[in-house]
C-alpha cells in the first residue's frame, strides 16, 4: 500500500526552533513534532486525542525520540504548541515540501499548476474574536501544500499572496486563484518571478471583464451559432489574432457536463495588463440525466501564457486543476481530519494543527496514497508504519 520511500521529515522538524527554556525541558520539541504528525496519520484529529493515544503506544516512544518514561501529557503540548513561532515552522515545512516534491521528480506535464486559495478555520479565534485565516498554494499534480500563511485581521489575501510567491522558488509554475487576486500588482509580482497566471476576471476588475465579455458576446442575437463562430473566426484572420476553441464532454454521477473553453489574442494589443497574451471564455453546460434539467455557466479570464505554450485544451485543464485546492486539501482537511470541529483556539495552536494536518497529508500524497480515510485507518492499525514514513 506505501512506496518505498523516506522524506527525513524528522531531520527537518529538527530545525524548528524551541521556544522553551532548557532548563526543566523533558520532551525534545522535535519529537512531539513527530509524535503530531504520526498521530494525525494513525486517525488522531487533535493534540488532545493524539497526547492520549500516545500514552496507549509506549512502543512507539523511544523510536520518536521521547527519553522520558511518558510521552507528553496534553497539557505539555498546550503549553508549547500556543508558543511556537509559526513563521519558522512554515517556512521549515514549505522547504521540506519542496525539496522532496523536486526529488520525486513526478511531473508528466510542461505547464505545472499552481492555486493559491484562503480558507477561513471554522472553529478558531483570535484574541479579537476573529476567525483564523489561511493562504496556501497548492501544486495542481499531487495536491500538496508548499505553503500555508495566515491573513491578519489588518490586511487581506492580496498582499500576503504577493509575500507567498517569496516563500519558494515559482519559476516555470502557472499560478491560478480566484478572482479576488485578479490584480495588476499581483500579475506583475508573479512575472517579475519568471512564473505565468491563468486567472478569472470578474466584476471586481470591471474594464477587463467588460472588455473580454464585449469579445465573446454575439453581434447579432438572431444569428446562428455557426454563423456568429464563422465571422468570430473572420475577425480574427483579418487582423491575424490567434483563436483556438477545445471542448471536453464527461458524463458521470447522472449528468452530462460539456465545457468550452474559447481563448482569442485579439484583445493583446488593446489593454496595458501586465504580461497578457490570451483572453478565454469558459462555457460549462450541465444537465441531469434524470430530470432533463440544465446549467450553464459562463466565465471568462486571462493568462500570460503563449498560444504556442498553452493551447485552449491546457488552458481548460488549468481552469479545471486549480480545484484541486478545495477538493485535495480544504475538503480533506475538513472532511477527514475534521479541522472546523477542533476546539483549540489560543494564540498559533490553530495554524500549528492545520500545519501539522497539511504536511500529515503531504507526506501521504507523497507515498502514493490517493484515498486518505483508507490510509488513516492503515496506519490506524499499523503505527510503526506511520513513524517510519517520518523518519
Amino acid at each position: 500500500m506505501t512506496r518505498s520511500f523516506s522524506c527525513h521529515l524528522r531531520n527537518m522538524l529538527a530545525e524548528v526552533p524551541d521556544p522553551r527554556k532548557k532548563k526543566g525541558c523533558r520532551h525534545p520539541l522535535v519529537a512531539m513534532l513527530a509524535l503530531t504528525v504520526v498521530g494525525l496519520l494513525c486517525g488522531q484529529r487533535s493534540y488532545t486525542a493524539i497526547a492520549k493515544w500516545a500514552r496507549l503506544h509506549t512502543d512507539l516512544r523511544r523510536a520518536l525520540g521521547f527519553t522520558a518514561k511518558q510521552t507528553p501529557a496534553v497539557s505539555t503540548f498546550h503549553y508549547l504548541y500556543r508558543r511556537l513561532d509559526i513563521t519558522a515552522v512554515e517556512k521549515v515545512l514549505t522547504q521540506w515540501t519542496t525539496q522532496t516534491l523536486a526529488s520525486l521528480r513526478i511531473s508528466t506535464s510542461d505547464l505545472k499548476g499552481l492555486a493559491i486559495d484562503g480558507k477561513t478555520l471554522g472553529n478558531s479565534h483570535t484574541e479579537d474574536a476573529r476567525r483564523t485565516h489561511l493562504l496556501a498554494a497548492v501544486c495542481h499534480e499531487l495536491g500538496v501544500p508548499l505553503a500555508e500563511w495566515a491573513v491578519s485581521e489588518k490586511t487581506n489575501e492580496i498582499p500576503v499572496s504577493i509575500e507567498l510567491l517569496k516563500a519558494f522558488d515559482v519559476t516555470g509554475l502557472v499560478i491560478t486563484t480566484d478572482a479576488l487576486l485578479t490584480q495588476r500588482k499581483f500579475c506583475q509580482e508573479i512575472l517579475d518571478r519568471q512564473a505565468d497566471y491563468c486567472l478569472p476576471v470578474k466584476a471586481n476588475q470591471k474594464q477587463l471583464y467588460e472588455d473580454i465579455r464585449d469579445l465573446f458576446e454575439p453581434f447579432e442575437e438572431t444569428d446562428p451559432p455557426e454563423v456568429e463562430h464563422r465571422r468570430f473566426e473572420n475577425l480574427h484572420a483579418e487582423v491575424g489574432a490567434h483563436l483556438q476553441t477545445y471542448t471536453d464532454i464527461e458524463d458521470r454521477k447522472g449528468r452530462i457536463t460539456t465545457r468550452t473553453l474559447t481563448a482569442s489574442t485579439l484583445l493583446t494589443q488593446h489593454t496595458d495588463w501586465p504580461g497578457l497574451q490570451q483572453v478565454y471564455q469558459y462555457t460549462t453546460h450541465q444537465q441531469q440525466k434524470n430530470t432533463g434539467q440544465v446549467k450553464c455557466c459562463v466565465r471568462y479570464g486571462i493568462t500570460s501564457l503563449m498560444p504556442e505554450r498553452a493551447s485552449a485544451a491546457d488552458l481548460l485543464k488549468l481552469c479545471r486543476e486549480h480545484w484541486t485546492i478545495e477538493n485535495k486539501l480544504h475538503w480533506v482537511r475538513d472532511a477527514v481530519f475534521r479541522e472546523d470541529a477542533s476546539s483549540p483556539r489560543t494564540g498559533v495552536i490553530p495554524e500549528v494543527m492545520a500545519a501539522m494536518r497539511s504536511t500529515a497529508l503531504s507526506v501521504l500524497r507523497f507515498t502514493g496514497h490517493t484515498k486518505i480515510t483508507d490510509a488513516l485507518q492503515y496506519f490506524a492499525a499499523k503505527p510503526k508504519l506511520a513513524v517510519n514514513l517520518v523518519k
